[in-house]
């Protein structure tokens, strides 16, 4: 069969198209300098990207609380249903931050913060508050700022730590206002504390 195939193509000629080049210099020099521009557009943009993702994973970076003068909610989770677990108060250093997800930063300690309010500049100012980050609500387990400023107002000792005996305080202080009583220190019990 290859013999065959040899004997049928050994008189057949190929010819190829022929490739004519105009070159228009007006049309072409413009397009150029599009191109060039272009890509300058893009490389700005990178550089800028490149600095935003440093300002958080640089080596030896320190990561600050920067809000508008309120506490940073920190959640087990990158999303405002997650439950609270503390809060940073502003101004205050961060963990390292080690990734992005839905809005939200993760943190080396492996909770998570809303991302916005996060920056290589630590913020100025307080602000008595629920805080930003989504809705607070304290309960059993919850830690930090938050629970001692609560604790100091039920008359608890500030431990900062949400146990068995801020949660007796908190049902009876729902108890004797006509909250529902849960031991949940939610905004509606935060609110009548006037913590909101």
């Amino acid at each position: 069969m290859d013999s065959a195939y040899a004997e049928a193509t050994k008189d057949t000629e190929f010819s190829l198209p022929e490739i004519k080049l105009k070159l228009n210099w007006n049309r072409n020099f413009k397009s150029a300098w599009l191109t060039f521009a272009s890509i300058g557009a893009l490389v700005a943009i990178l550089a800028q990207a490149q600095t935003a993702s440093a300002a958080y994973y640089g080596p030896g970076s320190n990561y600050y609380v920067r809000t508008n003068g309120s506490d940073l909610t920190v959640r087990t989770g990158p999303s405002a249903n997650y439950a609270p677990v503390t809060a940073y108060r502003n101004g205050s250093r961060l963990p390292r931050v080690v990734g992005y997800r839905n809005g939200f930063a993760r943190l080396s300690n492996g909770y998570y913060v809303a991302a916005n309010w996060i920056s290589n500049r630590p913020g100025t100012g307080y602000t008595p508050g629920p805080g930003v980050g989504g809705p607070t609500t304290l309960g059993l387990g919850s830690e930090g700022s938050a629970v001692a400023r609560l604790q100091r107002i039920l008359g608890v000792a500030p431990t900062g730590y949400y146990g068995s005996g801020t949660r007796s305080a908190v049902r009876n202080y729902q108890l004797r206002n006509g909250l529902r009583v849960d031991g949940i220190a939610g905004p509606e019990t935060q609110g009548a504390l006037g913590l909101y």
